[in-house]
């Protein structure tokens, strides 16, 4: 259901965005996998360090769904640090987000599965992407996503596990209401098995910590070592413990990436 076709490319930066003390933002364009399409994609470099860059892959929230222009993209402070700890991170724009919106309720409920086969896609071809680039090393990619990028982060990073190092979700779980065959979160969670963070807000009113949370911890594939749910005093945004969160994420990544030099 989620194969795709590995055709060329035809990857280009298109210009750099951004020229900060931190990083070097890039936004680059290559063919999406369906409809003759190119997926936009923002690179963020890091400056103090040194190429190959341990990158992070991120999805982000469905606030992000509400923009219409990526110039000004969401959720950056879920990011902002890592690109700061001396990672690279790339932010694609994701069919359904900013410029590329398309009809859609929100994620969970009984949306098209071309459009959630189609995300996936943007995602598996941001990979590919990376792959093409001789200042990443592809041997330390990580995933990160937040709120939707999380939820329907199980499903993906289960299917693209063999490219990742490690999984972070922010702000995620179970999603309660029923799912339509091939994107039902229970499905695909056992079969994850790379070391996973899960960082939550204690009084999440999207995804509880009892019904929603837990039961997607528990229910992990990941060995029991390398899997860890961190709970913060907070509600369906750890943004609002900032410090904790960061520590929190750059603990694990340096855990299973390595410590950037």
């Amino acid at each position: 259901m989620y194969a795709y076709e590995k055709m060329p490319l035809n990857a280009r930066v298109d210009s750099v965005v951004e020229e900060t003390p931190d990083w070097r933002k890039e936004k680059v364009t290559f063919d999406a996998a369906y409809l003759n399409l190119r997926v936009p994609a923002y690179l963020f470099l890091p400056k103090r360090v040194k190429p190959p860059y341990q990158t992070v892959v991120f999805f982000p929230s469905a606030r992000v769904l509400y923009l219409d222009d990526s110039h000004a993209l969401g959720d950056m402070a879920f990011i902002d640090y890592v690109i700061q700890s001396g990672r690279a991170v790339l932010y694609p724009v994701y069919l359904g987000t900013y410029e590329r919106q398309v009809r859609r309720v929100l994620p969970g409920a009984s949306t098209g599965m071309d459009v959630t086969v189609n995300t996936f896609k943007d995602l598996a071809r941001s990979i590919d992407y990376l792959e093409t680039r001789p200042d990443i090393d592809k041997g330390r990619l990580g995933y990160l996503g937040v709120s939707w990028g999380a939820a329907d982060g199980v499903i993906y990073a289960t299917l693209l596990q063999d490219k990742f190092r490690t999984m972070v979700f922010l702000d995620g779980g179970f999603f309660l209401g029923p799912a339509q065959p091939g994107r039902d979160q229970a499905d695909f969670a056992p079969r994850l098995k790379k070391p996973v963070l899960m960082v939550n807000g204690r009084y999440d009113f999207s995804f509880s910590l009892e019904r929603s949370q837990v039961p997607l911890f528990r229910m992990l594939g990941t060995p029991a070592a390398d899997k860890q749910h961190v709970v913060l005093e907070t509600p369906h945004d750890v943004r609002s413990q900032r410090t904790e969160m960061v520590k929190a994420v750059l603990g694990w990544l340096d855990k299973y990436l390595g410590e950037v030099q």
